[in-house]
């Protein structure tokens, strides 16, 4: 099955928010040539636009629809109310939020929603950008491109006091379950209403070995409560995903930066 994402375009090799129409027809387009495909399985909208009208975005996934091009439409990074105005243009297949342990805005709100309205949630980020793997230490240093450099989580002192969640977390895990935390964080995520899926990004098959451990068990009631007690212990002002958001499309009064990114449409 074949998933991928529109909805973002790059200015000078940064990336912004880009859901314009035609911007979404030409990634798809670029995606089948690329892919060798006649169609994607999944195509989803990788965040909302602010500057360009949610119907407009969901009258293109239509239209994509009835072409054949793709055959299930999605969003990512979406609100519930954001999703509610999708709706009324389109269906929504499937949402993707980012969801673990410490990032849990999407638990009261959207993850019901899904379920109510039959949309499948992938929950991206089930260990945190690998916070919850239990790898990562007070003196790792994070280089190139990578998003921890600039996530709220990782910079001290808030990142010791995750850093305690995650020990403690972990002994939880081995006393009562011989498991480690990397195994509680993903069984966790699984085990919460609503999700259909938790999303694994993995570059070495190695990194895939830790998924024999997450199946075949279930948290109980006592097990999430003492789960919570834990985190509301150590992390006392969370944050979430917001880092993430590529910036918005603005309107340039330059002409040639203008013109510089029509060969991009």
């Amino acid at each position: 099955m074949l998933a991928t994402k529109v909805g973002l375009n790059w200015r000078g090799g940064q990336p912004f928010r880009d859901s314009r129409r035609e911007r979404i027809a030409a990634e798809v387009e670029a995606s089948l040539r690329r892919l060798g495909t006649d169609w994607i399985d999944i195509c989803q909208v990788h965040w909302p636009d602010p500057e360009t009208p949610i119907s407009e975005t969901a009258e293109t996934l239509v239209r994509l629809f009835e072409q054949g091009k793709i055959r299930a439409i999605g969003v990512s990074n979406f609100s519930r109310d954001q999703m509610h105005e999708f709706r009324q243009v389109a269906r929504i297949h499937t949402a993707q939020p980012p969801f673990n342990l410490f990032e849990r805005e999407s638990e009261n709100l959207l993850l019901p929603y899904c379920a109510w309205h039959s949309i499948a949630a992938f929950a991206y980020g089930p260990i945190c950008r690998g916070l919850l793997s239990g790898r990562t230490r007070s003196d790792t240093t994070f280089s190139g491109d990578d998003l921890r450099k600039t996530d709220p989580k990782f910079q001290q002192p808030r990142y010791g006091l995750y850093l305690q969640a995650v020990a403690e977390l972990d002994r939880f895990a081995r006393d009562n379950y011989g498991k480690r935390v990397i195994h509680l964080a993903l069984r966790w995520v699984l085990d919460q209403p609503g999700v259909t899926a938790a999303l694994w990004g993995a570059r070495r098959r190695s990194q895939l070995e830790p998924l024999d451990e997450v199946m075949g068990w279930r948290l109980d009631a006592g097990a999430l409560r003492e789960i919570d007690r834990i985190l509301r212990n150590h992390v006392k002002d969370p944050v979430g995903a917001e880092f993430m958001a590529p910036p918005p499309r603005t309107v340039r009064s330059s002409s040639s930066e203008a013109a510089s990114l029509q060969p991009s449409l």
